[in-house]
Formats: C-alpha cells, sequence, structure tokens
C-alpha cells in the first residue's frame, strides 16, 4: 500500500466513477482499476462494490477511507515538519481565503512575505467561508481566513479586525431616498430602491435575506452574480443597492459614486478569523503570515 493507491481511493470514493476519477488524474481506466484491485487484494476486503450501479463504498471501504484521509494528513505534516531541518529556504504556504479578502487583504501581505523568504512559493485557494471552515479542519492549508463560528475543538481560532458590512448606493439613488444620516440607518427606508444581491449559498445573501425578513420587504432584486466586486461595480453603476463589507470598499475602491449606509440591526458586523487545525505544524512563513495579518 502506498501513497498514491490511498489517494486514488479516497478520490474515487468521492466521484463514484472509475473514468471520471481516470479523466481527472490524467490515466487510463484500466490502470485506476489495477491499482484500486491491488490496494484491496493487499488489505484483504473489497473497498468498492461494483455490483451497484452507481458505484458504491462498503463498510470496509467507508472505515478506510475516513481513516485513510488521515493517515495522508499525518504523512504530510510529518514531511512539513522535516523540511524544517534541510539547509534551504525553500517551500510552500497555502492559505485559503475567500475572493473578496484575497483581492483586498493579500496582496501587501504576500509581498512581505516573499521578501523575508523569497524561495517560498504562495498558493491562495479561494473559495467560500464554509468550505474553507470544512477543508481547514482537514488540514488543507497551512491556515485559512474565514468568518466564525467554527469548531473550535479542531480549529485554532485567532480573531481579526470585525467586518462591518454598509449598503453601498450609487449616489444619485441615494440622493433620491433624501436620508441624511448614513449612520445605523433603518433598513426599511430602502424599500423602494432595486438592489445587486450575491448567489443565494452565499454568507452575504443570507444576511442581506434576513435584513428584508425583518424589515418586512420584498426586495426588487435586478442582479443576482457570485462575487462582491461584480456586486460593487454594479452598485457603483447604479444597477441597485449592495450590501458590502466596508473594509472592502474602504481598502480598494474609495470613491464618489457610491453612498455608504451603516444598518440599525445587530447583523452589520461579521467576525472573521485566521483558523488552522490544532495539532497542524506551523513554518515559519506560516508564523510570520500570521503575524503580519494581526498586527
Amino acid at each position: 500500500m502506498n501513497s498514491r493507491q490511498i489517494e486514488y481511493a479516497i478520490l474515487l470514493s468521492q466521484h463514484l466513477n472509475f473514468s471520471q476519477v481516470a479523466d481527472e488524474l490524467g490515466i487510463s481506466q484500466p490502470s485506476l482499476s489495477k491499482q484500486i484491485i491491488s490496494l484491496e487484494n493487499e488489505l484483504g476486503v473489497k473497498l468498492f462494490d461494483r455490483n451497484h450501479s452507481p458505484l458504491t463504498l462498503t463498510p470496509a471501504g467507508e472505515y478506510f477511507v475516513k481513516n485513510a484521509q488521515e493517515l495522508l494528513y499525518k504523512e504530510s505534516e510529518i514531511l512539513k515538519a522535516l523540511s524544517k531541518f534541510q539547509s534551504g529556504e525553500n517551500g510552500s504556504l497555502v492559505i485559503g481565503v475567500t475572493p473578496f479578502r484575497s483581492l483586498y487583504l493579500m496582496p501587501e501581505i504576500i509581498k512581505k512575505i516573499k521578501a523575508k523568504f523569497p524561495g517560498v512559493r504562495v498558493t491562495l485557494h479561494e473559495a467560500t467561508s464554509a468550505q474553507l471552515r470544512k477543508e481547514a479542519s482537514e488540514g488543507k492549508f497551512d491556515f485559512a481566513i474565514v468568518n466564525l463560528p467554527v469548531d473550535e475543538s479542531i480549529l485554532n481560532v485567532k480573531k481579526l479586525e470585525p467586518d462591518t458590512l454598509v449598503l453601498a448606493v450609487e449616489s444619485s439613488m441615494a440622493k433620491a431616498l433624501n436620508i441624511e444620516n448614513k449612520d445605523y440607518v433603518d433598513f426599511k427606508q430602502f424599500a423602494s430602491i432595486p438592489f445587486v444581491v450575491l448567489s443565494p449559498a452565499q454568507e452575504l445573501r443570507q444576511l442581506f435575506d434576513k435584513l428584508c425578513t425583518n424589515a418586512n420587504i420584498d426586495p426588487d432584486i435586478s442582479a443576482e452574480v457570485v462575487g462582491v466586486t461584480t456586486a460593487w461595480a454594479l452598485a457603483k453603476a447604479g444597477v441597485g443597492a449592495a450590501l458590502l463589507p466596508l473594509q472592502f470598499i474602504q481598502n480598494q475602491f474609495i470613491d464618489k459614486d457610491l453612498t455608504l449606509y451603516k444598518i440599525k440591526n445587530n447583523l452589520g458586523t461579521r467576525q472573521p478569523a485566521i483558523v488552522r487545525r490544532k495539532d497542524q505544524y506551523l513554518s515559519d512563513y506560516a508564523k510570520y503570515a500570521i503575524k503580519l495579518l494581526t498586527e
């Protein structure tokens, strides 16, 4: 049994399709099947039930995959720790981060990391906070930046500056609203304008939906997008108002085309944090990156 066979088995357990996995790995289906059969013969049990369509895991297969993932994680941690004893400074730093935080938060951080550790390759894995929380608990990153809450029995947590959410409204649209005080405005006052929203699975959209429910508003949704940057651009163009993190706008997109309103409710902030598995090895360059983020 080797790491490659274990990785093949784990990937097959996720997709349950020999052809799809073979294509993803860039090998032939017979070659993949041979590796899986060889692994099963060595273990003395069947991991996959090939009599079902689609393919299913056997009880032994479920047990194997659960523990094999942890085995590969431990192997990776050992190799990372051993690399500290090598004479060179080459290495890799993998950071999980949401796309909008990657845009405004990471460029200067990566610049400073590369200046101090020029041989280190930095990889940003961009995904939603929900996906990052899951993958951080599996040890797939050196650390990730996610929104709380997380499972603190598994993950080490270091809080960052809280996000403040604001409603960004194109200035002529805002002028028509005739709202003088921009701090802590009742969301009901925006019932007459259209909105640009994120897709339903995203946390910002869920917060927006709660705002509408609490204010008893049936929103006029003029556009639904995936990215915060796109929502900002459409809000700036006057397509509709968008609920956005204030830090994102202030750090990246200061302009006079948007009027920003703080909403009067308890949903107006989010708590981001740096998270990593509690038993995870932390390289010197990962420690340096965390220090930069928390200064």
